[in-house]
């Protein structure tokens, strides 16, 4: 009969585990969300205007990647609710870099840049497929006429949304980047 021996890992070393795997993870997604980003933006400023289902499912896949990367970061913070991890000036070993809680939010605003663009193209797929349905009906063509005028706005403002998360994404890579170097020293 064999026996097992049970090595018993301090908590703190368990937290600092998972908060390198936690940080990891963010640095993979982040990437991911980048090059999905760009991948929506060719798309976006090429000649052809894509179509709403291409676009739509390109956006949710850049969502996606938004939140799981939005998710590793907060963990990578927090790491355990029931141990404190001290700030990096307190703790240069292990504690936590004022540039990894403003990557925190600078996650929540991008995925609030998405969720509108998203919103927006549904809406805008909604109303159409309700207009198809009853196209002689007074109240929908008018309906219609002005959703048009506003859709050439919003053309826009969508672009402004496109050309803000770009440019997020310029101040969000060197961020991104100051942190790869300061995690390295670690």
């Amino acid at each position: 009969m064999k026996t097992t021996v049970k090595i018993h890992v301090p908590p703190s070393q368990q937290v600092m585990r998972n908060r390198t795997y936690n940080r990891q993870m963010r640095n993979l997604y982040y990437e991911k969300s980048n090059y999905q980003f760009r991948k929506i933006k060719k798309v976006v400023d090429s000649e052809e205007p894509p179509s709403e289902e291409k676009l739509l499912s390109e956006l949710y896949e850049f969502e996606e990647y938004l939140n799981v990367c939005l998710s590793y970061a907060k963990s990578a913070v927090s790491s355990s609710k029931y141990e404190k991890i001290e700030h990096y000036s307190q703790d240069h070993r292990w504690g936590i870099l004022q540039e990894e809680v403003v990557l925190v939010y600078f996650l929540e605003e991008q995925i609030s840049s998405v969720k509108y663009i998203i919103s927006h193209l549904e809406t805008n797929r909604r109303i159409q497929a309700f207009a198809n349905e009853s196209k002689t009906d007074v109240v929908v063509h008018h309906l219609l006429s002005n959703i048009d005028e506003l859709n050439l706005e919003t053309e826009d403002d969508l672009r402004y949304f496109y050309d803000n998360i770009e440019k997020r994404y310029g101040i969000g890579n060197n961020l991104f980047g100051i942190l790869q170097e300061l995690q390295n020293f670690q």
